[in-house]
């Protein structure tokens, strides 16, 4: 390795990439990964979109087939309290289906030890180094700071995607990551670490289209698993479906293409409060656009605007290279799905 190519290195930010993928957690991982602005040091999973056991194998096949070495940490199997179906519509079964080509499975098991606990062993042996970028659930996050309070000042900070400033996709109130956990969120944005959320208000504006899945297949020779995840991803939306949008929104990207290029988004710092009463609020995030500090709610950086096109291009050129890296590292498929 070269002297430059060292201190690049170095200087790169270091991830821990808490999530359940999940389709979108694929289309994250791949701007993480061909960014070159990350140390990937570790991939944690949760239930969510599946089962912990299918986002941990799903995990173990996008950094294989992508080329991340990074270890993958299986985490918490369901929420803290509240309890839920996995949304196999979106996502179909095993959390991340496809309309064709899936990747190769993985010959790697997920490492010894649960995740909330290599949270912990990470962020305490390098207090302010790692980033922790949470995609799905808060509960390992949650349990590792129950388990670990003071954690909460070894943690540089925290990006996530979840929440909104109104409206859900869940319920008409609540967004799936948080209506999963509520308590579990409710923890994590109390716990004083610096955190930015990105919510539907702007992911739904990190849309996909037909042309630009169309681009992706086009990246690589014969076929592609990552524009065939994708096609089953766009062919669950029923808006997208039916020609009220443009296309599927990829969600989870946004807090990575944010650590890349913070000018791609507008935040402010606002009062959040999770929901966390049964009822037709639970899960949602009142953000008090006001910016009116109650006493009681934690403030906590807030997306309330997106460069919509800027983001889109960003996006997909990273799942373009993703296709190649998939390719290049033998990621190529195993089996068609049904």
């Amino acid at each position: 390795m070269d002297t430059w190519t060292t201190v690049m290195a170095e200087h790169r930010r270091k991830l821990i990439i808490d999530c359940d993928p999940g389709h979108d957690d694929m289309a994250a991982i791949a701007l993480a990964a061909t960014s070159g602005a990350f140390d990937i040091s570790a991939v944690t999973t949760v239930c969510g979109n599946a089962g912990v056991e299918d986002t941990t194998r799903n995990a173990l096949d996008i950094v294989s087939a992508f080329g991340v070495d990074a270890p993958v940490y299986a985490g918490a199997t369901g929420p803290l309290i509240h309890v839920y179906e996995f949304p196999t519509k979106f996502h179909g079964v095993g959390g991340m289906q496809s309309a064709g080509a899936a990747f190769r499975r993985s010959k790697a098991s997920a490492r010894p030890g649960h995740a909330a606990l290599e949270i912990i062993r990470r962020v305490k042996a390098e207090p302010g180094a790692y980033t922790l970028v949470v995609l799905g659930p808060m509960t390992n996050v949650a349990l590792a700071l129950a388990l670990d309070p003071s954690i909460s000042t070894t943690i540089r900070e925290i990006v996530f995607m979840g929440g909104g400033t109104h409206g859900g996709n869940i319920t008409a109130t609540a967004e799936f990551n948080i209506w999963a956990d509520p308590e579990a969120a409710k923890m994590v944005l109390a716990s004083g670490i610096l955190c930015t959320m990105f919510g539907l208000n702007v992911t739904n504006e990190a849309m996909i289209t037909r042309a630009d899945i169309e681009r992706v297949r086009a990246a690589v020779a014969g076929r592609n698993p990552v524009a065939d995840i994708l096609d089953f991803y766009a062919s669950t939306n029923p808006l997208f479906a039916q020609g009220l949008v443009d296309g599927p929104a990829l969600h989870d990207p946004c807090p990575i293409a944010y650590l890349i290029d913070p000018t791609l988004f507008e935040t402010r710092a606002l009062p959040v409060r999770v929901a966390t009463e049964e009822g037709p609020y639970l899960g949602a995030t009142m953000v008090d656009l006001r910016r009116i500090p109650s006493g009681d709610d934690p403030v906590i950086n807030v997306a309330v605007g997106v460069d919509a096109g800027r983001l889109n291009k960003l996006v997909v050129s990273a799942l373009c290279r993703a296709a190649e890296l998939c390719a290049a590292n033998g990621g190529l498929p195993q089996s068609i799905a049904s």
